[in-house]
């Protein structure tokens, strides 16, 4: 990271803003903390317009309706894709089946080249989500536990827009867990990889966006 480079201004900016709002610095300029507001990480931007419009509204409420409406542009996204896609015959053979889904995903990585972690999952969602999971883990017993984690894939890190092999177990979270996470639209799912959560196209079975470490160590 340089210190040109935008990641590294909107680290600093992030950084900056938490310590003037803590009070360790007093002496730290006024226009200094309004400038790191006005440039908040990549991940909450629109987190940040949408409290600018409604600043009275719950800040829960503002990331996940953040979060839905970034869901929703990435199916639609998918959707008009697809839409470009030779349609298939009724009677496809699982070959075409797989070659279409190929293709679309190759569409997919190509309108998404530019994709980060965070781009889907704001910061104070992927908190929720953090939290939800390690409150379900410390209410289950070690062999409930063990259950969860038994299919998860081991020493694998999910990297955006690379597809999970077709051998790959896709380990699914637990069904009270899953009731409590926030909602995905269109056959987008919640899988975990490793100790790590990510969040799947099940229509081309890639890796949209990811949260590092969400699971305890197994």
């Amino acid at each position: 990271m340089t210190l040109h480079s935008s990641a590294f201004r909107s680290a600093l900016a992030a950084s900056v803003l938490a310590t003037a709002l803590s009070g360790d610095f007093p002496w730290l300029p006024a226009y200094t903390v309004a400038a790191a507001a006005q440039n908040p990480p990549r991940a909450d931007q629109g987190v940040t317009a949408r409290q600018e419009q409604t600043p009275n509204a719950n800040p829960q409420a503002i990331a996940l309706a953040e979060f839905q409406s970034r869901l929703q542009k990435y199916v639609d996204l998918r959707a008009s894709l697809a839409g470009k896609l030779k349609p298939l015959a009724p009677t496809a053979s699982s070959a075409e089946l797989g070659a279409r889904q190929d293709t679309l995903a190759a569409a997919i990585r190509e309108a998404r080249k530019g994709a980060k972690p965070g781009d889907l999952i704001p910061t104070s969602v992927a908190e929720l989500i953090r939290h939800m999971v390690a409150d379900d883990f410390r209410h289950r017993s070690p062999a409930t536990k063990r259950a969860v984690v038994e299919e998860v894939p081991e020493g694998v890190r999910p990297i955006i827009n690379r597809a999970m092999p077709d051998t790959a177990a896709l380990a699914t979270v637990p069904p009270l867990l899953l009731n409590r996470l926030p909602r995905l639209p269109d056959n987008l799912q919640y899988r975990f990889m490793d100790r790590h959560m990510v969040l799947i196209d099940g229509d081309t079975r890639l890796i949209i966006d990811y949260l590092l470490n969400v699971l305890p160590p197994h």
